[in-house]
């Protein structure tokens, strides 16, 4: 159960005013990704960085 009309409203995946509006998928921020990957409870990136200390 996610509140998607609450994730819709927050500003978490703006670009900001110096970035070109279409960038491709390199150009994406780290923090909606995260914030999706942990939204459906996969805790992917937790691991990878795992042991990498």
């Amino acid at each position: 159960a996610t509140p998607e009309l609450e994730y819709g409203r927050m500003n978490i995946g703006s670009r900001p005013s110096k970035r070109k509006p279409s960038g491709g998928i390199e150009s994406l921020r780290a923090i909606p990704w995260i914030f999706a990957w942990t939204q459906t409870r996969f805790h992917l990136p937790v691991w990878l960085g795992f042991g990498a200390a």
